[in-house]
């Protein structure tokens, strides 16, 4: 059955190393390393502060306007504007909460369960690649794979509330060229492509979806910027709310 355009949307949305070496040789930390420093490296990554995108998403055949709002350490507010209404998730650090006006409701309401802990896992502004020991996270190398017309190394990443994720690095940037989320209804994937450089951070200027296989749309990324002021209030879940 497909789901509703509000419920991919708030998907798409927003301990130790299980040591392992490829063919290549390279172990678990080595590629991560490769990841950071084909980013931009990890320096720059945390002179960021905060970061705003601006996006159109193409869901279900409907176009709409995305903003996306994160701040340090783990804020984030996602706005979609679809058919007339404000579609808002957001998490302050503490409670995921969201208004979905397409559910008969403008009243925010906390968010539950495994979305909440994806969306927890999803507001970490470096992502879970850096320091996921100290976040205790576990990353297995699986191997190195075929992908389309070339070759992938995979990540298996749990995190510490078990929320399991696979990133798969092209071997020969070593940058995301898709991620794959387990959830309890099945997987949801992520093909990113068109990398740019935004004051020396590659960024992913296109994003496919696909949710147990069939293709549920596409985010293009039309304007990135950092160390912009935001308020922390932006984040909060409105007060009078619950």
């Amino acid at each position: 059955m497909r789901r509703s355009y509000a419920a991919v949307a708030a998907v798409v949305a927003l301990v130790g190393l299980a040591a392992g070496l490829c063919a290549s040789g390279q172990s678990v930390d080595e590629l991560i390393a490769r990841n950071l420093e084909s980013k931009g490296g990890l320096a720059r990554m945390r002179a960021i502060q905060t970061m705003k995108q601006t996006r159109r998403m193409n869901l279900q055949g409907m176009d709409s306007p995305v903003v996306v709002f994160a701040k340090r350490p783990n804020l984030v507010r996602q706005e979609i504007s679809t058919g007339g209404r404000l579609i808002v998730m957001a998490y302050d650090g503490v409670t995921p909460w969201i208004v979905n006006p397409h559910s008969g409701s403008n009243s925010a309401i906390q968010v539950m369960g495994p979305q909440a802990d994806s969306i927890r896992q999803d507001s970490d502004f470096d992502g879970p690649l850096v320091d996921y020991r100290e976040k205790g996270t576990t990353i297995e190398l699986v191997g190195t794979e075929a992908l389309g017309m070339g070759k992938v190394h995979h990540l298996k990443v749990t995190s510490r509330r078990g929320l399991v994720q696979h990133y798969y690095l092209d071997t020969a940037t070593a940058l995301e060229v898709k991620l794959v989320t387990e959830t309890d209804t099945g997987t949801i994937e992520q093909e990113l492509t068109d990398y740019r450089e935004v004051e020396g951070i590659k960024i992913p200027f296109i994003i496919r979806t696909i949710a147990n296989g069939v293709k549920q749309g596409e985010i293009r990324v039309e304007k990135v910027e950092f160390n912009i002021k935001i308020d922390d209030a932006l984040f909060r879940m409105p007060k009078g709310q619950n």
